[in-house]
């Protein structure tokens, strides 16, 4: 579940009929609802938590488990604090909410393969035609001098938000992982991770894959850019991270702080690092597809912030960015030139079109606060810089627990999934890693016998035995709050191991960089979530702090914990909901109907949610 924000969730009941969707597979049906709660992510969705999920007949009224689409998302309720706030819809009315305002789909005939769905949350990559396995087979086999069709066995394992892996066998040669491509940023994605694992693979000691081979165009028997690369050991940590007792979390934290060290002085200089933010191997859109990719230059940036949707054909830098402030700024005038198209095409088509008010609504309120963070980057950035801002490889937005892969003794075998991955300013790198980072600091260890239990041993050894737990963390029998606590507590607890550690590594002034860096960070964050539509407000109470010369930290101000200026349209935040001065309510709100996977539990065991994500 990407980013931090309000969702409301609703208990929905078992429907007469239903139809599959169209992409994921799931199964697509009209509800009513039966009840109603609330549910803020900033306080529980964190690290391996993410991942986890309950068989559908094992969920309880406290935790309820989703999957929108493709996505799996962990939502939690209390039920003793639950209350309904809607009057109950109609059928007409539920089945309406599971469309959005923008088109179900955007078509792009530049990237021949790929379509944007946008029927969900948010806009996601589709395969607008299947890669086929026997053109798979092909390709391994002459790449890996293979002659004989028996000797390479491959087979469908895995679909990622960008890719589908492969697993490819030969007895005499081994396992590998071919990982087929979908073209959101041609030739420089495939480009850009190649270059990134050979640089790290060379000049650290990160366990990554060993690229084979490659392809960065579609001018092949698949059709679609790849990846061959060795499979390495170890199963992903979130799995086993229950099991793991906390001296082996702490080490595997001292390493992740080791490798987040090593990446720091990998680069192309004579010193350290690089100079210039963007994508290592990456040409722009004309020029020449000449890399030298054993000593990579940072290039245009590959990054969903960019390649979306439309966002692709938006005439904006993409860098190599000279500075911070040049690359916030193309961020922020993407921001911009997506809500003011939106506002330029959007018009209510009766007085009372909610769907199109609320896109309205946001669109504008994006565009504002989009505008005022534009004129803060000034104060906080300098627009000048030269030599190219020093930069750092960084992995650590998207190095989850589930990237990590582990062997039975919590060992790290394996760093994986390094799309995306840039050269990033050097205050970038001050934040923890992903699977880390928490809104609570928790120093007491929760009692695990002052917890419920929430099923019976029969009921674990029936799932176990039906498979319907093998890639979710094992419960134990205890209530998900529980895990939630836990898993706070020893977030708290490792933060400063890897705090200490990078003091170790880096020298004793890393506190201090941290502390210097932190506004810059605040900012980032700020930028990401106006981005998305979230805490507007709250956003707009922080600017006005800082242009105040009131250095508040954004998490504090996004959780309410912090005062609005008399001065500020700042919201403050109540049990219901998000709140303004003026006493209305700050939504904004995207329907969606999520179900749980057809494939766990019978049909009568399968409750149904609705989700709505608030603004």
């Amino acid at each position: 579940m990407a980013g931090r924000m309000r969702y409301q969730v609703r208990r929905l009941a078992l429907p007469s009929s239903s139809t599959k969707h169209a992409h994921s597979g799931c199964e697509a049906r009209t509800y009513t609802c039966t009840a109603t709660t609330s549910y803020t992510d900033a306080d529980y969705g964190y690290g391996w938590y993410q991942f986890g999920r309950m068989p559908p007949q094992m969920v309880q009224p406290q935790f309820i488990t989703l999957r929108t689409g493709s996505a799996k998302s962990s939502v939690v309720s209390n039920a003793s604090s639950s209350a309904t706030r809607d009057a109950k819809p109609t059928l007409k009315e539920a089945a309406a909410a599971t469309t959005t305002s923008t088109p179900s789909s955007i078509r792009d005939s530049s990237r021949s393969g790929l379509f944007w769905d946008s029927t969900g949350l948010d806009i996601e990559p589709r395969w607008a035609r299947q890669p086929d396995i026997d053109a798979i087979a092909q390709v391994v086999r002459r790449h890996l001098g293979i002659t004989s069709p028996s000797q390479c066995v491959v087979t469908f394992h895995s679909s990622g938000t960008y890719n589908k892996l492969y697993h490819v066998y030969s007895p005499v040669h081994g396992r590998y992982l071919m990982r087929v491509i979908l073209p959101v940023d041609p030739h420089n994605k495939t480009r850009g991770e190649v270059a990134t694992l050979q640089l790290v693979r060379r000049k650290t000691d990160i366990p990554v894959p060993v690229v084979v081979a490659y392809d960065d165009t579609s001018d092949n028997e698949i059709g679609f850019e790849w990846i061959l690369m060795e499979l390495l050991e170890g199963k992903p940590a979130h799995l086993g991270w229950r099991k793991m007792n906390m001296r082996q979390k702490e080490r595997l934290v001292g390493m992740m702080a080791e490798f987040q060290a090593q990446l720091s002085r990998c680069g192309n200089m004579t010193e350290s690092g690089f100079r210039g933010i963007g994508t290592l191997g990456a040409t722009s859109r004309g020029e020449s597809d000449y890399v030298d990719l054993m000593m990579p230059e940072p290039g245009p940036m590959v990054s969903p912030v960019f390649f979306t949707g439309e966002r692709w054909y938006y005439p904006v830098s993409r860098g190599p960015f000279q500075s911070s402030h040049d690359w916030l700024r193309s961020y922020l005038n993407i921001v911009i030139k997506e809500h003011s198209a939106t506002l330029s095409q959007s018009q209510p088509r009766t007085p009372d079109d909610d769907t199109d008010r609320e896109k309205r609504e946001l669109a504008e309120g994006v565009t504002r606060v989009a505008r005022k963070l534009t004129r803060l980057l000034h104060k906080i950035f300098p627009q000048l810089v030269h030599p190219s801002e020093r930069t750092v490889l960084w992995h650590g937005d998207s190095l989850s627990l589930d990237n990590l892969l582990v062997d039975e003794n919590g060992r790290i075998t394996g760093v994986v999934d390094w799309e995306c991955v840039s050269t990033m300013p050097r205050w970038v790198s001050t934040q923890f890693p992903e699977f880390l980072r928490g809104e609570v600091d928790r120093e007491e260890e929760p009692h695990r016998s002052r917890y419920a239990d929430v099923f019976s041993d029969e009921d674990v050894l029936g799932d176990e035995q039906d498979g319907g737990m093998e890639d979710a963390p094992d419960n134990e029998g205890k209530t998900e709050l529980y895990w939630i606590h836990l898993m706070e507590y020893e977030q708290t607890q490792l933060r400063r191991v890897y705090s200490a550690k990078m003091n170790q590594l880096m020298g004793n002034g890393w506190d201090g960089e941290v502390q210097e860096a932190a506004l810059k960070v605040d900012f980032l964050g700020a930028v990401s979530k106006c981005a998305q539509g979230l805490y507007l407000k709250r956003i707009e109470q922080w600017v006005d702090a800082v242009e105040a010369k009131e250095f508040v930290r954004l998490g504090d101000v996004l959780r309410g914990n912090v005062a609005g200026r008399k001065d500020s349209n700042a919201s403050t935040t109540s049990a219901a909901g998000v709140s303004t001065g003026t006493g209305t309510t700050d939504t904004r709100t995207i329907r969606t109907t999520a179900t749980l996977s057809p494939k766990r539990g019978s049909e009568n065991q399968r409750p149904r949610f609705s989700i709505t994500k608030i603004y």
